[in-house]
């Protein structure tokens, strides 16, 4: 090996004392190319494995990674290291593996939403035919809606439940099919009965969704209707999402509705996780 290749291997001994956190954090992004991937894997948030990089590169002295295109790319400083650490890689590997097999569900499933959102029969009926225990330890967060696309990214939840909710060109959304309406003031059987009469809809979800559903109902033959953003004392007609009843109680399929919907990270590292909310949505 000649001097410039001597130069490009980073030598381990004369590197400042490690942990084994700082290490496991470190193979772990490089295995993943993503803070968030790992921060996955590691059950902790993205903001925290990237300061643990960002420590581990004050104490190297040297940059470890490079981000393109969303992803991270060892420099080869970090190749070289990795390269010298292959035992300990392996054995950071080996130990992981062993701790899951210590435990039916080893992986932590961290499901999110708004409010008292889990305790309402939407959801309980939809877990209900999700098959997650045999793979999966689940736990539930509250987090606002405002916020929900950060706390995805930042690998703060797996998955965010949630109504109206819009496509994004990092997430994917599955459909969990139709929330049923609580409907006040006088019947309507469709909607043409919607015509010369009053009548509304509670916004709900991101903001536009309303508006595509307001459209959807004049599609299916109603004229008029508003948006409505605070329920009072009203004469008209009022359409508001029903997150307590089951999804099997859907007073009639002639109107549109809301859609209740199951958001994930696009390329989230547990790969059947979305083939299994697909599995469970209602036929």
């Amino acid at each position: 090996m000649n001097e410039i290749q001597q130069k490009k291997q980073p030598d381990l001994h004369a590197l400042p004392d490690l942990s084994f956190r700082q290490l496991e954090i470190f193979t772990t992004v490089c295995h993943e190319k993503s803070y968030a991937n790992a921060a996955i894997e590691l059950h902790l948030s993205r903001a925290n494995v990237k300061r643990a990089c960002e420590e581990f590169e004050k104490t190297v002295g040297r940059k470890l990674f490079e981000e393109t295109d969303r992803q991270l790319r060892p420099t080869e400083f970090a190749q070289g290291l990795l390269g010298r650490m292959g035992p300990l890689s392996r054995g950071l590997r080996h130990l992981e593996d062993g701790v899951r097999s210590l435990h039916q569900a080893g992986r932590v499933l961290r499901f999110a939403a708004a409010g008292e959102f889990f305790r309402g029969g939407l959801f309980t009926e939809f877990l209900s035919r999700l098959r997650i225990n045999d793979v999966f330890r689940p736990c539930f967060l509250k987090i606002d809606p405002s916020r929900y696309k950060n706390a995805l990214l930042n690998a703060e939840c797996d998955v965010y439940f949630g109504i109206g909710l819009l496509p994004s060109d990092r997430m994917d959304l599955v459909d969990l099919g139709p929330i049923p309406w609580k409907i006040s003031g006088k019947s309507a059987a469709s909607p043409q009965d919607l015509r010369k009469i009053p009548w509304a809809i509670a916004e709900a979800g991101e903001p536009g969704s309303a508006n595509a559903l307001l459209a959807e109902f004049h599609a299916a033959g109603a004229t008029g209707g508003r948006i409505l953003t605070d329920i009072g004392p009203s004469q008209e007609i009022i359409f508001q999402p029903d997150t307590t009843a089951p999804q099997c109680s859907t007073p009639s399929p002639a109107f549109p509705s809301y859609r209740f919907n199951a958001v994930l990270r696009k390329h989230h590292p547990y790969s059947d996780l979305k083939a299994r909310l697909d599995a469970a949505v209602p036929a």
